[in-house]
């Protein structure tokens, strides 16, 4: 079981909380343990034609963060990373994302 980053969507807040990987990490690989349990449908728009799940992450550093990642297989490309908590406006900033890849 793996996790990646895709680097045009968490690089950012990556940079500025060089803690925030691993935590995340190990917070997507707990959800695929465990059938996604604490995730949600993070929007109906598609990753290379996978649904996107979201979930929080808490780390120290960062505080809270929402993580929009897809499955694939065993392994999770985590594809946005935002501190917007709110369910409403992370999907929207989420689409206006999606909406801008290349």
């Amino acid at each position: 079981m793996g996790v990646t980053f895709d680097k045009r969507g968490c690089e950012a807040l990556l940079r500025r909380h060089p803690g925030l990987r691993a935590r995340v990490a190990e917070t997507v690989e707990s959800q695929l343990a465990h059938r996604l349990f604490k995730s949600k449908f993070a929007t109906t728009a598609r990753w290379d034609g996978r649904p996107l799940w979201e979930c929080r992450v808490n780390e120290a550093s960062a505080g809270s963060v929402r993580a929009a990642f897809c499955v694939e297989g065993e392994d999770a490309v985590v594809v946005y990373l935002s501190p917007t908590l709110p369910k409403r406006a992370f999907t929207a900033e989420l689409d206006r994302f999606l909406r801008r890849r290349p």
